[in-house]
């Protein structure tokens, strides 16, 4: 069988697709025995990475702190939207009320992180870092664009 064509695209063509598509995507986590767990989240950007918040007390994070393996999906767009996008990675969890602080501060987040979490400094807010390993928007014209650390 002859290798499959891989397109390239940018981390900044991949965010603007997710950003186009819904302001939520659906985060998989599984726990320490491997049982699968899928949960929306508003995702932030940074370069490389997917951010999220959510509590300390949620099953996702639970999840993330035994197994720290995630994949995102964004709902598929309607017929002019991007397409449809997948994302993999690895979470660094962000806990402490200086990291709270700092990353609330970065403007990443499309909403009012008040709104769901009350004040900055609840401690039951925490944020996961997802350093992506593997991005794939699958566009309209059916061709899988990947994105990984070493395409930029």
């Amino acid at each position: 069988m002859p290798p499959r064509k891989v397109w390239w695209v940018l981390w900044e063509d991949f965010t603007a697709a997710a950003t186009e598509i819904k302001w939520f995507a659906y985060m998989a986590t599984a726990d320490a025995a491997g049982l699968p767990h899928v949960a929306p989240v508003a995702p932030g950007f940074t370069a490389g990475a997917v951010w999220f918040a959510t509590r300390s007390t949620s099953k996702k994070w639970r999840n993330v702190l035994v197994n720290p393996e995630v994949g995102f999906h964004w709902p598929v767009g309607s017929g002019s939207g991007p397409g449809e996008l997948a994302a993999w990675g690895r979470v660094i969890p962000h806990t402490g009320p200086e990291e709270r602080e700092r990353i609330s501060g970065l403007g990443i987040f499309r909403y009012d992180l008040a709104g769901f979490f009350g004040s900055i400094d609840n401690p039951d807010l925490v944020f996961g870092e997802a350093v992506i390993r593997r991005a794939r928007l699958l566009g309209p014209d059916h061709k899988p664009k990947v994105w990984t650390p070493s395409n930029g």
